[in-house]
């Protein structure tokens, strides 16, 4: 789903009623690629938030309508602790919006908004995997492991 710039990966519901906007990053972020993906990153934030305020988010999914939303970034191979203090920063600064403070306190779209970060490294994610025997067998022949020449 995309609202002017913004794009939401995934909108799930939750057990307790609320509902979360999953919004995916992947790296590697390096270099000055990291400073630019990391406005970006904000920016994407953002423009979520005003899309939830706005209504945009309540009218493409009703089910959102008056329940608490969390924003969550996915994201893998990301500079961890630069993105756990951009969402820290961010929400304290929602946290103080009078606009926002104001929407909320109505329910009018939504009764509160959290951020949230989940991150996970590629390195990780492949160790929680038991690769099949196939999956072996063909790693072997790219590399020519066990292969008679």
């Amino acid at each position: 789903m995309e609202f002017n710039q913004v794009k939401i990966d995934l909108v799930t519901k939750g057990p307790d009623g609320g509902c979360t906007l999953v919004l995916v990053e992947t790296g590697p972020w390096i270099g000055e690629q990291k400073n630019q993906n990391m406005q970006r990153l904000g920016n994407r934030i953002a423009g979520c938030v005003s899309a939830v305020i706005n209504g945009h988010v309540a009218r493409r999914y009703p089910a959102t309508i008056g329940v608490p939303l969390t924003i969550q970034v996915d994201s893998y191979d990301t500079p961890r602790l630069e993105v756990d203090i951009l969402l820290a920063k961010m929400q304290n600064e929602f946290d103080k919006s009078p606009e926002i403070q104001e929407e909320l306190r109505s329910g009018r779209f939504t009764s509160a908004i959290l951020l949230r970060h989940r991150w996970c490294d590629f390195a990780s994610e492949l160790m929680k995997r038991r690769p099949s025997h196939k999956f072996w067998q063909r790693l072997k022949r790219l590399f020519g492991v066990g292969v008679p020449h």
